[in-house]
């Protein structure tokens, strides 16, 4: 009795993927790693290709270092008109983004191939598990966590593998973020 009750009490808190928002389409949202071009109408100096870094910046001529990571491409060309009108008149800017990097995710636990895997950006837990060659005889298909740090601290979500292979709608349309690490226990 005592083994059980310990057993409950170090359970760690988690929340079920089932409530857990939606994510919504970022179709369009620049994140670390991406390479964006920004194109400045008539100055070839501030245009060009560049890369964003881990932290979610790049750095542009004239201006310095800008923040771009989980904005928009319309968000960053808006800023960037706004911070050029004192340098130029009436400028204008777009900005795209021509190269989407991979998330990169951790798969530990009882899977077949532990590892760090990068997958396509919009990618869930099946794709990684997946890549880490499925659970092993010794998995516990009802425990599959994500852990997500965020500002705020850790985050842990749970799912059971028959609602990603059923393709239980919550369950396989989570999508996975850069730093995410998925545990099997």
């Amino acid at each position: 009795m005592l083994v059980s009750l310990i057993g409950c009490a170090t359970e760690r808190p988690f929340v079920w993927v089932q409530n857990v928002p939606m994510a919504v389409d970022s179709q369009g949202t620049i994140e670390s790693r991406d390479t964006i071009l920004i194109s400045v109408r008539n100055q070839p100096t501030l245009s060009g290709e560049f890369p964003v870094g881990d932290h979610g910046e790049y750095l542009q001529p004239t201006l310095g270092t800008i923040t771009v990571a989980g904005r928009t491409t319309d968000a960053v060309a808006a800023d960037l008109q706004g911070r050029l009108k004192d340098l130029l008149v009436k400028p204008e800017v777009t900005v795209s983004i021509i190269k989407i990097a991979p998330v990169r995710v951790n798969v530990v636990g009882e899977v077949r191939s532990p590892g760090t895997y990068e997958l396509t950006r919009g990618r869930g837990v099946l794709p990684a598990l997946a890549a880490a060659g499925w659970l092993n005889e010794f998995a516990n298909g009802d425990r599959i966590f994500v852990i997500r740090s965020d500002g705020a601290g850790a985050q842990r979500i749970r799912f059971r593998a028959h609602e990603l292979t059923a393709a239980e709608p919550h369950a396989t349309g989570f999508r996975l973020k850069d730093g995410d690490v998925v545990v099997a226990e």
